[in-house]
């Protein structure tokens, strides 16, 4: 008989790695590792920031994907995003920018003072981009773009914790994007003080990576700090998988809970294109190299 739900402790904590990408945005890179390259259908996590910018420095210039999804999440600034297939749109903090590539796309994402300056003034940019393997079936699926304003997500507010729902169900909530497997996104505020508990299925992978501050999650006896992802290890024995956890510090800690169903493979990473096969890879770099993907401009 299985029983209602387990805390667990972590299968295994990573340690994010610096990287530079686009105009020398310098990142935190939790995903992939060597000692894992998804979570759930998650193969790629990166958290830039906090960090001091202006509206023409630090964007991710135009670049081409394909077999994936992109996931802009903000905590603080803005972040404008324009693609070859004509989407275009602006988030806030709060907000995410979520991009199908399918079977293959150009997009540049650039940095803007939601304030509304637009001259060399410096403002805090601080968020996180995440891809998403797209399942076997819709690897070469028409790409598409959703803009989730930060009021289009779900609110839950207990015990000094607030939990936004981006994707996924959480105490009855779901959250506004239009996801094509199984998965879930939640970002987590507590207070000091604060603490927060979240069931997830237990067919579904789970991690947990800090944004800013540092956490207990129950099960672990060190904290969790910024840049780390804690591997939650599943209990095939429980109905779901159980998370509980408290900020213990001083100062607001900000979290991300993600995880899904484990992603389709076979997995084949080659830069800005996974997919399950080299020959998918060669057909992305030959629709990409001859224009199919279409073109995007400077500006």
């Amino acid at each position: 008989m299985k029983t209602t739900s387990s805390t667990q402790p972590f299968a295994r904590v990573i340690d994010s790695q610096w990287a530079n990408v686009g105009d020398n945005l310098k990142v935190r890179r939790a995903l992939p590792a060597p000692q894992k390259n998804a979570l759930g259908p998650w193969v790629f996590l990166d958290h830039f920031g906090p960090m001091a910018t202006d509206p023409r420095g630090q964007g991710v210039p135009a670049h081409p994907h394909a077999g994936i999804e992109t996931v802009t999440y903000l905590l603080e600034g803005g972040m404008a995003h324009r693609d070859s297939a004509g989407h275009e749109g602006r988030v806030e903090a709060g907000g995410a920018q979520w991009m199908t590539s399918g079977r293959g796309i150009v997009h540049a994402e650039r940095p803007f003072d939601p304030d509304g300056n637009q001259t060399e003034k410096n403002f805090t940019l601080h968020g996180m981009q995440l891809w998403t393997s797209l399942p076997r079936a819709l690897k070469m699926m028409p790409p598409r773009y959703q803009r989730i304003s930060a009021a289009e997500i779900p609110i839950i507010s207990k015990e000094g914790a607030t939990v936004r729902v981006i994707a996924g169900e959480s105490d009855g909530l779901r959250g506004p994007a239009d996801v094509l497997m199984p998965l879930f996104l939640w970002h987590v505020a507590l207070e000091p003080g604060g603490q927060w508990q979240g069931q997830t299925p237990a067919a579904m992978e789970a991690g947990v990576y800090v944004m800013a501050g540092e956490v207990a999650v129950d099960g672990n006896t060190t904290p969790l700090r910024v840049g780390q992802l804690g591997i939650v290890a599943q209990n095939a024995e429980a109905a779901v998988g159980s998370i509980a956890i408290r900020n213990d510090g001083e100062a607001l800690a900000h979290i991300m809970l993600l995880g899904g169903a484990p992603a389709e493979g076979p997995l084949v990473f080659h830069g800005p294109f996974v997919m399950n096969s080299m020959e998918q890879i060669r057909y992305a770099e030959k629709a990409y190299m001859t224009g199919q993907m279409g073109s995007l401009e400077s500006v």
